[in-house]
């Protein structure tokens, strides 16, 4: 059986696609292991979900013969648009599946992707993860630019800055010349935020949001590093922790709160989490944050809050994303968060759209994986000519911390001010009640890999 007749299927909790084509190695399951195949204890190798929880991913439409002639500068990178050209500005997972959900739908409009990185194709949930699975930086790239494009049967510009839109002319202007479109998608992404911490050392901080920060981050770790600092015990620092851990790193995190995952997590179980990953070295710093980072003979001299001084070799922050809208603000759209859009994920301009971490639809920005795949299919049917609003519901997350993994469906804001209370159901579970509705849940020990389930009779 030939490489066209493999398919694809897709856990919405992580982002991990299973393909065929390629089987999952680390796992045992040679290339051309077939989804049917794979015995049933196997789970996710990114966040542990079963194999009944991951989805078949549905094939993009065949280019006809003509769209194939005419569209001869597939993946050539020097790409300048024209009046028909979807546009895409951004090549994390944002761009490339509204592309994926653009093709699924229509192989035949231009379409040009434009990344200020090379733009490979990359699952973004497994950077925390992936020292303690034994995987290098490359071993994470999926596809590189110019092969996805080309398998997308459209066009990439890498290493390519956008520095200004013009909405009246349809161009953008970046360092490598004019570039053409009809309609244009923002999935510009978010930056970590940016701690203000005095001292000469100050500027050493690592912030890693993708794959080439992450290479430079590894990079460092691999000369000679014995002690990481994390800022944050949020889901990436919590995530980070263990990773690190794992790969024989003494680890020290630092935060504000007085435990970790305190956004997400009941106290109870973020207790758990804490003394779990603690019992793996894990030194917690809670009510501190970083006050200084001076140099001090071979190491940093970090100087918390509360006057403590932990003596690291590299400091990694992992305190939250801020939206990237600069490009959004100097051409007059509407911004607050983010980049505001409707729920069809239009932006106050007309022929513009935003989606991903860079995009506040209705006043909320929406950070995990699978809403965001579901703005990608808003917007490629809007452009196709349908309405398929973007609708917010809680995410389904699964922490990635092997020491104690927890699944978390996290209640959205109670509306008309009616209080979401916390219901212990089994051990291992506790709902969020709002009324007589059961609105989230938090799962953990035994139960851990039930969540795709429960959140399907929970969301619909």
């Amino acid at each position: 059986m030939s490489s066209y007749d493999y398919q694809r299927y897709i856990c919405d909790a992580c982002g991990f696609i299973y393909d065929e084509a390629k089987g999952d190695p680390d796992s045992g399951l040679a290339p051309g292991t077939r989804f049917d195949d794979i015995p049933d204890d196997w789970f996710c190798p990114l966040c542990g979900l079963s194999k009944s929880e991951l989805r078949l991913l549905p094939e993009a439409p065949v280019a006809s013969a003509t769209t194939k002639k005419t569209t001869g500068k597939i993946a050539t990178n020097k790409n300048r648009g024209s009046e028909e050209t979807i546009v895409i500005v951004g090549a994390g997972i944002a761009g490339w599946s509204v592309a994926e959900a653009i093709r699924q739908r229509d192989a035949e409009t231009p379409l040009l992707l434009i990344s200020a990185c090379q733009g490979a194709s990359y699952p973004k949930p497994a950077l925390s993860t992936a020292l303690a699975s034994g995987k290098t930086v490359d071993d994470l790239t999926e596809q590189d630019a110019l092969s996805k494009a080309a398998e997308l049967n459209m066009d990439v510009r890498t290493e390519t800055r956008v520095i200004k839109i013009d909405t009246r002319k349809k161009r953008l202007t970046t360092a490598k010349g004019g570039i053409q479109y009809g309609k244009l998608i923002l999935a510009l992404g978010a930056h970590q935020r940016e701690l203000p911490i005095k001292g000469d050392a100050a500027k050493t901080v690592f912030r890693v949001n993708d794959l080439s920060a992450y290479r430079k981050l590894r990079a460092r770790l691999e000369g000679g590093v014995q002690h990481v600092t994390i800022l944050g015990a949020g889901l990436i620092g919590c995530e980070f922790a263990e990773d690190l851990s794992a790969g024989g790193y003494q680890i020290s995190v630092v935060d504000p709160m007085e435990y970790p995952l305190a956004s997400l997590l009941p106290a109870d179980t973020a207790q758990e989490l804490r003394q779990s990953l603690q019992e793996k070295g894990v030194k917690w710093h809670f009510n501190n944050t970083l006050d200084s980072l001076e140099h001090h003979e071979d190491c940093i001299r970090a100087t918390l809050s509360n006057g403590d001084v932990i003596e690291t070799d590299l400091v990694l922050s992992a305190a939250g994303l801020i939206a990237n809208t600069k490009l959004a603000e100097k051409v007059g759209l509407a911004v607050d968060k983010g980049i505001s859009t409707n729920d069809l994920m239009q932006t106050s301009a007309e022929h513009i759209y935003a989606i991903g971490d860079c995009a506040e639809v209705n006043g909320e920005i929406f950070s995990y994986i699978e809403p965001i795949r579901r703005q990608a299919e808003t917007v490629a049917a809007h452009l196709a000519g349908e309405v398929k609003p973007f609708i917010a519901r809680s995410p389904l997350v699964r922490v990635k911390t092997p020491s104690y993994p927890v699944t978390i469906c996290p209640p959205r804001p109670a509306s008309n001010a009616e209080k979401i209370m916390q219901a212990p159901v089994d051990p291992g579970r506790m709902n969020y009640i709002q009324g007589d509705r059961v609105v989230g849940f938090v799962l953990s020990g035994a139960l851990v890999n039930s969540g795709t389930h429960l959140y399907r009779e929970i969301m619909g």
